[in-house]
């Protein structure tokens, strides 16, 4: 089951995608993509992102059963969350 959460954020995108392949690389996920959109997989959860102005919609388009859908948004407010 997919699932969207559309985020606002006061990072830049230059700066945002720069926190997540860091991100990525310090957990051994893979980031594709650019400023504009991409996607990302992990043992434990796909997706894709896009950008929309200081709005971040990312969609979980497959996760394991064991990661809790809460876990997931926290992950992803903290990523986006400004520095």
């Amino acid at each position: 089951m997919a699932k969207t959460y559309q985020l606002d954020t006061m990072v830049s995108p230059s700066s945002l995608l720069a926190r997540a392949r860091r991100a990525a690389r310090e957990n051994g996920a893979t980031l594709v993509g650019d400023e504009g959109s991409g996607r990302f997989s992990h043992e434990l959860v796909r997706g894709e992102y896009r950008m929309a102005g200081q709005r971040v919609v990312v969609t979980i388009t497959d996760k394991h059963w064991l990661l809790p859908w809460p876990v997931v948004e926290v992950r992803l407010r903290e990523l986006l969350a400004s520095a």
